[in-house]
């Protein structure tokens, strides 16, 4: 098994904010598996074409681990300490993947679209079983995801 996109929140309006204060949408990434994974190189994309749009810095995520990451369209330059993409989502759905070092294998994604997203609504899977889609009330995650 391998990290998956385990939850979204591609319209944040009161919720989490980023360490600039901004209500950035986000994207959680999920380790399932009983072992450490090294993001380093695994890359993200809101475009199927171009798999290699964003890529992670070196990230450590243990095993059971779940780590945020901004949608932001900072790219490196958002705060010290977050992960932010070049990217960032559309609350009317789009095309999403995690794909693995190399950027040629697509290890999880959200084709053709991810439905479209209700303010400060996330939507996701249940414990990094891929078969079970949630769709998460706003109240359970004002300001944490």
């Amino acid at each position: 098994t391998h990290p998956v996109i385990s939850e979204i929140l591609a319209d944040n309006e009161s919720g989490l904010r980023d360490g600039d204060g901004e209500l950035s949408d986000w994207i959680e990434i999920f380790n399932p598996t009983r072992s450490a994974v090294e993001l380093a190189a695994y890359f993200l994309t809101d475009d199927a074409t171009e798999l290699t749009k964003w890529f992670f810095p070196a990230y450590l995520l243990g095993p059971g681990e779940r780590v945020v990451v901004f949608a932001s369209g900072k790219g490196d330059a958002g705060p010290d300490g977050e992960l932010h993409t070049n990217f960032r989502l559309r609350a009317n759905g789009e095309y999403l993947a995690l794909v693995a070092p190399g950027g040629t294998m697509i290890l999880h994604e959200y084709a053709p679209t991810y439905p479209a997203q209700s303010p400060d609504g996330a939507y996701g899977i249940i414990a990094g079983d891929l078969s079970l889609l949630k769709r998460m009330a706003s109240a359970c995650l004002k300001g944490f995801p």
